[in-house]
């Protein structure tokens, strides 16, 4: 059996190509562990704070749950989640954790905007598709410290993308 029967057919060259993905692990263990330990020495120079002003424990204590609550719960809102990037014949497709996968047809495909450094390096890029006739709608931005391989991701959906699409590059913090 050939290898590739099961593969679509790549828009570009009429060949069959395998699908390449890059899964993004979200917030990693270490940044996890650093903001655990700066949540914890907060909480412990708050109490102390409380006690060498006089506070009463119960009011400090009080005080300290709802203030690292808050806290707590604003690092679930904007932390990342995981997510996986899959580049194949038929187009591009973002599964997020729980949620439904986002599939953008390489001919739905309205633009891509790539943000760089002035040293070159990439910081960005966001994919745009076409919504309606004439409507625009940037799906979705992956970031260079989104993925392991993010110059791997960049070259590849480069390569895929079909001729008349234009990728922009723009120059950030100049």
């Amino acid at each position: 059996m050939n290898e590739t029967s099961d593969m679509p057919q790549s828009p570009k060259t009429g060949t069959k190509e395998p699908a390449s993905e890059w899964i993004s692990p979200g917030v990693p263990p270490r940044r996890r562990l650093v903001t655990a330990i700066g949540v914890t020495l907060a909480a412990v120079l708050f109490f102390f704070l409380a006690l060498w002003q006089g506070a009463t424990m119960w009011v400090s204590t009080l005080i300290g749950i709802v203030f690292i609550g808050g806290f707590i719960g604003y690092l679930l809102v904007v932390a990342p989640t995981p997510f996986t990037l899959r580049l194949d014949a038929t187009g591009i497709t973002r599964s997020e954790r729980g949620g439904e996968p986002v599939e953008i047809p390489w001919d739905r495909v309205a633009k891509v905007k790539e943000e760089r450094f002035k040293s070159g390096t990439s910081v960005s890029v966001a994919v745009f598709k076409r919504v309606g006739e004439r409507g625009l709608h940037r799906a979705y931005v992956v970031y260079g410290d989104d993925i392991p391989d993010f110059n791997g991701f960049r070259a590849a959906l480069r390569a895929g993308m079909p001729e008349d699409c234009p990728w922009l590059v723009e120059t950030v913090h100049e």
